[in-house]
């Protein structure tokens, strides 16, 4: 029984450091401010379909939603052409689109063009920023509706001394930026497509994740959408809930959320 555990805390530990992006090589970024999805370029039931399922992982993980009206900071795009959408948001709205929530910190032109021209079936974009103290989560609410616009949110200061328990600062998302290429969804069911998106725009995963041996929704256009899972498998589930239980300024983030994963899925 020992050995056999050991054996699962090892395969957690690998898979959690082989998918979860560090940011400045400190934090792991996670929804602070509530949550407020948009999707466009789906039919009506499609993206209400998303939305929804989206809603329920989010809750179940305990991440922070918004309320009716909300002014969406999450956008998820659906388009046959996602290089030339790219490319308008580059032209247009670069310092909104790939800075981050406070514009302190812009990527470079040469992060953003290899961005743009790697093709990939998804592409996501977090604008990640540090904060001074943790604003807080709530508990989320039971709906959520489109709004319109783009939002920013500011520093929070703390006078706290620093701890070897806690780090100075934590991570949280400002906006997130899912781009889709529709050309490549053929034969991935709604449930795949929508627990995907949650999976990726609800962490920050590595854009080459290492998916060792374990099944999970990341797989789904690693090869065939019938091999992949039906949706979130159990260890997807496990990472979203530690990654949102885990303490605001753990100072080895990853590792908490390995123990958390343990937590969750041995009895």
């Amino acid at each position: 029984m020992f050995a056999r555990r050991l054996k699962l805390e090892a395969r957690i530990i690998d898979f959690v450091y082989g998918i979860a992006a560090l940011d400045n090589y400190e934090g792991v970024a996670r929804w602070q401010a509530p949550v407020c999805p948009l999707v466009t370029g789906l039919a009506g039931h499609s993206g209400e379909f998303v939305l929804e399922r989206l809603s329920e992982i989010a809750r179940t993980a305990a991440v922070p939603l918004a309320g009716e009206h909300c002014r969406p900071n999450l956008f998820i795009y659906v388009t046959t052409e996602p290089k030339t959408l790219l490319q308008a948001m580059e032209n247009r709205y670069f310092a909104r689109v790939f800075g981050n929530a406070t514009l302190s910190q812009v990527a470079t032109p040469s992060q953003v063009d290899e961005f743009i021209n790697t093709p990939r079936p998804v592409r996501v974009w977090h604008n990640p920023y540090w904060t001074y103290s943790d604003p807080g989560q709530g508990l989320p609410p039971g709906a959520q509706l489109l709004g319109g616009g783009s939002t920013s949110y500011p520093m929070f200061v703390s006078h706290e001394p620093p701890s070897r328990l806690t780090a100075q600062v934590s991570w949280t998302f400002g906006n997130v930026y899912v781009i889709v290429d529709e050309a490549q969804l053929h034969g991935v069911s709604q449930r795949q497509f929508a627990d995907y998106i949650a999976m990726v725009s609800l962490a920050e995963i590595k854009p080459t994740p290492q998916l060792h041996d374990v099944q999970f929704i990341l797989t789904l256009f690693a090869g065939s959408s019938q091999a992949a899972p039906a949706g979130l498998s159990n260890w997807d589930q496990a990472f979203l809930k530690s990654l949102y239980g885990m303490r605001p300024r753990a100072t080895q983030p990853r590792s908490s959320i390995s123990r958390g994963m343990m937590r969750e899925l041995v009895p």
